[in-house]
C-alpha cells in the first residue's frame, strides 16, 4: 500500500465512525469534531508528513510526522495504528491547548495526585486513598463559578458527601451532583437508597 492509499484508508477508518474500531474517540472526535482530510504532504526537512484537517467550532490543520521508514521503525505500518496515532496526537493537542482551570489547581493542591486525565475530566485522590473523578468542562465551571465567593469550597461539599460507590462528581443542569457513573444524567449510590428506605 502506497502512502497515498494509506491516507485514504485512515480517512475511511474516521469517515465509518464505526465503535467496534477500538478508537478512543472520548475527547469528542467523530461526534463534535470530525476528520475532514488527510493528506501526505513533504516536510520542510525532507521527511513527510501528514496534514491533518479537523472541522467542529472551527477548522484545525496539523501536521504529524509521518515518514515511512520512521511509520515502519515505530510500528505504524497498518492503517488502524496509524488512525489511533492520529487520535493519540489529537487528544494531546487538545490537552495542550486547556490551561488548567482554578478548579484544577485548587484541587490540586487541596488532593494528593489531582489533574487532568482528558479534557472536562479532573482525577483525585480522597481521604480514604480511593480516585475519584470531577466531570466539569471549563465552561461550565465559569458557569458554576460565576457569582460564587468560593466555588471550590462549594465542590468540595459534594466531594465530601460522597458514598463510598460514588466516584464521580458531574455536573449536571448547573450544578454538581454525587454518582456512582460518569455518564449523565447522575445516579446516586444505592447505599443511600437503602439508607433512606431503610
Amino acid at each position: 500500500m502506497n502512502d497515498a492509499d494509506l491516507a485514504r484508508t485512515v480517512q475511511a477508518i474516521f469517515d465509518a465512525d464505526d465503535p467496534a474500531d477500538g478508537l478512543d474517540r472520548s475527547d469528542g472526535l467523530g461526534e463534535d469534531h470530525h476528520v475532514e482530510s488527510l493528506r501526505i504532504v513533504p516536510g520542510d526537512d525532507g521527511f513527510d508528513d501528514l496534514e491533518v484537517t479537523i472541522v467542529g467550532g472551527g477548522r484545525v490543520v496539523r501536521r504529524l510526522l509521518f515518514d515511512r521508514t520512521w511509520r515502519a521503525e515505530s510500528g505504524l505500518v497498518d492503517p488502524h495504528a496509524c488512525a489511533a496515532y492520529v487520535v493519540a496526537k489529537w487528544r494531546s493537542s487538545r490537552l495542550d491547548r486547556v490551561r488548567p482551570t482554578y478548579a484544577e489547581l485548587e484541587l490540586r493542591r487541596r488532593h494528593a495526585g489531582a489533574g487532568r486525565t482528558r479534557t472536562g475530566v479532573l482525577e483525585a485522590v480522597g481521604e480514604d486513598g480511593k480516585p475519584f473523578f470531577v466531570h466539569v468542562t471549563p465552561q461550565e465551571w465559569r458557569q458554576f463559578a460565576a457569582g460564587r465567593p468560593d466555588p471550590v469550597a462549594d465542590l468540595e461539599k459534594w466531594i465530601g458527601a460522597r458514598w463510598d460507590d460514588e466516584a464521580h462528581i458531574v455536573f449536571f443542569r448547573g450544578s454538581f451532583h454525587c454518582s456512582v457513573r460518569a455518564e449523565l444524567p447522575p445516579v446516586r449510590s444505592r447505599l443511600l437508597r437503602e439508607g433512606a428506605t431503610g
